[in-house]
C-alpha cells in the first residue's frame, strides 16, 4: 500500500515540461508523412492534359496539399492575365486540400521578353500575388499556417505531422538579376531583388527557429531556383551587393545559410526546388558542413513530366524516400560530374 502511495505522488510531481516532452516523443513515432511536390509545368496545353492527369492521380491518392516550385507556363507563353488566371485555376484544382505556391521566373520575372509580352515584371509579380494570395487558398487549422508578410505572401510556412515546411521566393534567371528589359529604370527591379533576399533569408532563420523550437522531425524547404546552377561560373564565389549587383552570384547568401542553419538543427532537411531539367536526388548537398541536408531537383521542364511522392520517415536509414507519382519508379541519384562539365 505504501509503495503505491508513493508511486503515486511521485508521478503527481513529473513537471508538465516532462509531460510534453513525452507528447512530442509520441507525435514523432507517428505514421511516416506523405505529400507530393510538383513544378516547371504546365508548359503547353499537352503538358495541361498530363497535368489534369497527374492531378486524378494525386486526389485518389489522397495527399493533403500540393507543393508547385513555380513555372506554371514556359517562358514564350504570353503573360496576360487571362493565361495567369487559368493557370491558377489548374493548379488550385489538382486536390481539394490545399496548394502551396512559390513563383518561378517564367511566371513574372522573364515576362518582360518580347514573346512573352513584353510586360513590366514587377507589375506581373503583383498580378500573381493578387492571384494566388489576395485570399486565403484552403488550408486546416492543425497545419498552423503563417506567411511572412503582406509584402512577401507567397513565403509561407505550416506543418503537417511532426515534419515543418517553408516556401521561398527564389527564382531562377539569376534570381531576377538579368534581363530587366522593360522596369524602369533597372535599378527599381534590382531593390527588389535585394528586399526579396533579404526577406528569404529572415524568413528561413524564423522556420529553422520554430522547427527547433517546435522540436520537429524535420524541415522541407520549396523555392525554384536552382542555387548551384551556377556551379559552372566564374562568379560563383562572389556574393551580390549593392556595388555589385548583376556580375556575382545571386545565390550564394542563401547557400551559405541554409548550410549553416542545417548543420545547427541537425536533423533531416530537404531543399526541393526545379528550374533545371534533372529530376534527381542529392545526399550529400550540404557536404561535411551539413550532413543531414538532402536535395531534390523535381520533375518537369519538358524532360520529366511527373510528380514527386515525398515519404518522409526520420527513424528511417535514409528519412526522404521519393518517387514518380506516375512511373513509381524511386528518384535517381543527382550525377554531380554531369553538373561540374
Amino acid at each position: 500500500m505504501y509503495i503505491i502511495r508513493d508511486a503515486l505522488k511521485l508521478i503527481s510531481l513529473i513537471p508538465a515540461t516532462f509531460a510534453l516532452s513525452l507528447f512530442i516523443v509520441n507525435a514523432s513515432l507517428a505514421k511516416p508523412v506523405k505529400i507530393v511536390v510538383l513544378g516547371d509545368m504546365p508548359y503547353g496545353k499537352d503538358q495541361v492534359r498530363s497535368l489534369e492527369f497527374i492531378g486524378s492521380k494525386i486526389r485518389k491518392a489522397g495527399f493533403p496539399f500540393v507543393i508547385h516550385y513555380g513555372d506554371f507556363k514556359g517562358g514564350g507563353a504570353k503573360c496576360d492575365d487571362s493565361l495567369l488566371t487559368k493557370r491558377r485555376d489548374v493548379l488550385a484544382n489538382l486536390v481539394k486540400g490545399g496548394l502551396f505556391y512559390t513563383p518561378g521566373d517564367n511566371d513574372w520575372t522573364d515576362c518582360d521578353r518580347p514573346q512573352a509580352g513584353g510586360y513590366d515584371e514587377l507589375k506581373r509579380l503583383d498580378k500573381i500575388r493578387s492571384l494566388f494570395f489576395s485570399h486565403n487558398m484552403p488550408s486546416k487549422a492543425e497545419w498552423m499556417v503563417a506567411r511572412q508578410n503582406p509584402d512577401y505572401p507567397e513565403n509561407a510556412r505550416w506543418t503537417l505531422g511532426n515534419l515543418q515546411f517553408v516556401t521561398l521566393h527564389i527564382v531562377g534567371s539569376d534570381n531576377g538579376r538579368q534581363e530587366i528589359l522593360k522596369t524602369d529604370p533597372p535599378a527599381k527591379a534590382l531593390n527588389a531583388v535585394d528586399a526579396r533576399d533579404e526577406a528569404n533569408l529572415k524568413w528561413l532563420d524564423a522556420a529553422f527557429d520554430q522547427a527547433g523550437k517546435d522540436n520537429r522531425d524535420g524541415l522541407i524547404i520549396a523555392a525554384h531556383a536552382d542555387p548551384a546552377d551556377l556551379i559552372n561560373r566564374k562568379y560563383r564565389n562572389r556574393p551580390c551587393s549593392k556595388t555589385e549587383r548583376t556580375a556575382c552570384n545571386p545565390y550564394l547568401p542563401f547557400l551559405q545559410r541554409l548550410t549553416k542553419r542545417a548543420n545547427l538543427f541537425d536533423k533531416p532537411v530537404l531543399f526541393v526546388h526545379g528550374s533545371t531539367n534533372n529530376f534527381c536526388l542529392d545526399q550529400t548537398y550540404g557536404g561535411w558542413k551539413a550532413a543531414k541536408l538532402w536535395r531534390l531537383n523535381g520533375p518537369g521542364d519538358f524532360v520529366t513530366i511527373d510528380a514527386a511522392v515525398i515519404r518522409f520517415d526520420p527513424h528511417a536509414r535514409k528519412p526522404f524516400q521519393i518517387q514518380g507519382i506516375l512511373t513509381e519508379d524511386p528518384v535517381p541519384p543527382c550525377d554531380l560530374q554531369e553538373r561540374l562539365k
